[in-house]
C-alpha cells in the first residue's frame, strides 16, 4: 500500500504521521512549531521528511490561513504570520522531495468528516470545531466548499449582530465582541458567557474548559446559565447559516465536543430554535458529534491529496 507523510502546522505544535492510503496511522509524532520565519518552519518540515526517508511517496500538509490547495498558495498563514502569498506547495515539495498538497486546517477537518466520518453518508453539511473561535468547513455535494477567495466556511466572523458589525472591528477579538459568532459558539465564547454569569472579568478571567465542566459537573447555577446561553447562540446561528446553505447535518468537534452532552445541548437548542420560528422556510438539520478528533487534520489533508492523485 502506497505511504504517505502528513503534517499538521498547528501555533505550538506540528504534528505529523506516516499514513496508509486508506488513512490508516502508521507512525506518529509533533515537534515544537517554528514561529519566526519561513526557513526555520520549512527546515523543520525538513527533518521531519528525513525521519522517515524512503518510506512515503506523497506528503499532504494541513495548516491555518486561506490556502489556495489547487495551486498551493498560503495566502495568509494564521500563527504563521510571516507567510504571506507563499508558494508553499512549492517550498514543501522541496523540503520533503515528493508532491505535497497543502490546505487549510479547517476545511482538512470538515474533509476528514466527509470522507470517512460524520457527514461521509449525507450530501451537504458543515463541520465546526469549537476552540478559540469557529473552525471548520462547508461540504456541498460531498465536496469541501473552498469559496471564491478560499475563504468560505470562515464562521468564527459569521454575524451575530448587524448592528454591532456595522460599526467595524479595527482589532478582531478585542473591540465590539457582540459583533460575532465566534464570542458565543467556540471554547472562548462559552468560557466569556460563564465569566459573566460569575461576574469575573470576560478577558483574563483565569478559566478553562476543564474548571468549566468541573463547575458544571458539581451542578453550578451559573456554570448551566451560561451553557444553556452557549447553546441557544448556537443554535440560533445554525439556523442563520441554514437560511442560506440549508445542510442536512452539523457535526461538532474540538475539544469541549468529548463531552456528550455539548451537541446534545446544540441539539435541543436546534430543536427549541425551529419551534420559535414554525414558518422557518428550510429544514432542520441533524446535529451530531463529528468521528474525529485532534486527528481530523491530518486524515483531512490526506484526503485532500489523494483527491489530487485520483483516488
Amino acid at each position: 500500500m502506497k505511504q504517505y507523510l502528513v503534517l499538521d502546522l498547528g501555533g505550538t505544535f506540528i504534528k505529523y504521521a506516516l499514513m496508509g492510503a486508506d488513512g490508516s496511522f502508521l507512525k506518529q509524532g509533533k515537534k515544537q512549531s517554528p514561529l519566526s520565519c519561513m526557513d526555520d518552519l520549512l527546515a523543520a518540515v525538513e527533518s521531519i521528511g528525513e525521519e522517515f526517508k524512503g518510506e512515503y511517496q506523497g506528503a499532504a500538509v494541513s495548516m491555518p490561513g486561506r490556502i489556495d490547495t489547487k495551486n498551493g498558495i498560503a495566502h495568509t498563514g494564521g500563527s504563521f504570520r510571516f507567510i504571506k502569498d507563499a508558494p508553499v506547495g512549492k517550498y514543501f515539495e522541496k523540503a520533503l522531495g515528493v508532491p505535497v498538497t497543502a490546505a487549510n486546517d479547517g476545511k482538512c477537518a470538515a474533509s476528514a468528516e466527509a470522507w470517512s466520518g460524520a457527514l461521509s453518508d449525507v450530501d451537504n453539511g458543515a463541520v465546526l470545531v469549537l476552540g478559540t473561535g469557529i473552525g471548520g468547513g462547508i461540504v456541498l455535494n460531498k465536496k469541501v466548499w473552498m469559496g471564491s477567495t478560499y475563504g468560505a466556511g470562515e464562521l468564527s466572523v459569521f454575524s451575530a449582530n448587524l448592528w454591532k458589525l456595522s460599526e467595524g472591528m479595527p482589532n478582531f477579538g478585542k473591540d465590539n465582541k457582540e459583533a460575532v459568532w465566534t464570542s458565543y459558539t467556540s471554547t472562548t465564547g462559552l468560557l466569556r458567557l460563564y465569566a459573566k454569569c460569575k461576574g469575573l472579568p470576560e478577558e483574563d478571567h483565569g478559566v478553562d474548559g476543564f474548571r468549566f465542566f468541573e463547575a458544571y459537573d458539581a451542578g453550578e447555577p451559573e456554570a448551566a446559565e451560561a451553557f444553556e446561553e452557549f447553546g441557544r447562540y448556537t443554535a440560533a446561528g445554525i439556523h442563520a447559516v441554514q437560511a442560506v446553505l440549508d445542510l442536512q447535518r452539523f457535526a461538532i468537534g474540538g475539544g469541549i465536543s468529548a463531552r456528550p452532552e455539548v451537541a446534545e445541548k446544540i441539539r435541543r437548542c436546534v430543536d427549541r430554535q425551529f419551534e420559535l420560528i414554525p414558518f422557518s422556510p428550510f429544514g432542520k438539520p441533524e446535529i451530531v458529534s463529528c468521528k474525529y478528533g485532534n486527528d481530523a487534520n491530518l486524515i483531512g489533508a490526506l484526503s485532500f491529496h489523494l483527491e489530487r492523485e485520483g483516488k
